[in-house]
């Protein structure tokens, strides 16, 4: 099982939470380093959402091996 956490961005349409997956010890799948701001503004603005896409690239590689007998963790070490 995988964890999510979200990004606070700063984009030119405003600002934007972005989700990434998390490895067990807290990386993101991706290799991003989150910042840690605050996911929502001063004014409580809802802010647009979107999902990291090698983030859940990653996961779908994961998820598509295990379901052809490869166990997850054993696709995911092969990734590191």
């Amino acid at each position: 099982m995988y964890n999510m956490r979200a990004e606070h961005l700063a984009t030119g349409n405003g600002p934007e939470l972005l989700w990434h997956v998390l490895h067990r010890d807290g990386r993101t799948l991706c290799g991003r380093q989150l910042n840690g701001k605050e996911t929502l503004t001063p004014e409580g603005v809802l802010e647009r959402e979107d999902y990291c896409r090698r983030c859940m690239n990653s996961v779908a590689a994961v998820v598509g091996a295990g379901l052809f007998g490869a166990s997850a963790d054993a696709q995911e070490a092969q990734r590191a």
